[in-house]
């Protein structure tokens, strides 16, 4: 007599095998999203584009790039781009990802946050608000493009305007941005930035093999 229960694929072992071709099908095709095991969606590092911060008019001063001699901590090179803004600039979300960190101190007298967005496992980017007016997410929060990450506040008088430090990490290393960074935000960014002709290095960043970015 035949029996149900002897049957090579009995209902919960479909039902799972199904499950496990869907995940390897999704995890293959670009057009499905793949999440990691916390629920979060897990972007692909060859599409990390970073989308502009801010509104592109708003960029009114770009002070230390990637690579400046000295301007870096202890004396080092710059790690990041300083984007000088007026007070109440608001900032937004450049790349999807999730918000892993948020640190806050004190710079020349002023409140300062540093917010890390993480892309994915190799990439996260970091805004550090010179200083800061309000940060609108908080750890844990899952930001698309576009959505507000905080704005500037005002610096007092007699120190450097206010800005946002911005840069890149890599596997939690600050790398140059500029490969990342959508073509017309690099322009802008770069013009911006060429309007002092007395600029070392040259262009954003310092490194021979990104020069070619910025040939027209």
């Amino acid at each position: 007599m035949f029996h149900p229960s002897s049957q090579l694929f009995s209902a919960p072992k479909t039902l799972f095998l199904l499950f496990f071709v869907f995940f390897l099908l999704t995890a293959a095709c670009d057009k499905f999203p793949v999440f990691n095991i916390f629920g979060e969606r897990e972007n692909k590092s060859e599409h990390f584009t970073i989308n502009p911060v801010l509104r592109l008019d708003q960029i009114k001063r770009i002070g230390s790039v990637y690579g400046t001699p000295g301007a870096g901590e202890g004396g080092t090179p710059h790690n990041g781009i300083d984007i000088g803004v007026d007070p109440g600039t608001l900032f937004v979300a450049g790349c999807p990802g999730v918000i892993v960190n948020i640190a806050r101190g004190h710079d020349e007298n002023t409140e300062v946050a540093d917010v890390e967005l993480r892309y994915n496992e190799e990439y996260s980017i970091s805004y550090l608000f010179e200083p800061e007016r309000k940060i609108f997410v908080k750890v844990g929060d899952i930001v698309s493009v576009g959505d507000l990450i905080g704005s500037v506040g005002n610096r007092e008088s007699g120190f450097i305007d206010q800005c946002v430090h911005f840069w890149v990490k890599r596997k939690g290393q600050a790398v140059c941005p500029v490969p990342f960074l959508r073509a017309d935000f690099r322009k802008r960014l770069n013009d911006v930035y060429r309007t002092r002709i007395d600029r070392n290095p040259n262009n954003l960043c310092a490194c021979p093999e990104h020069q070619h970015y910025f040939v027209e």
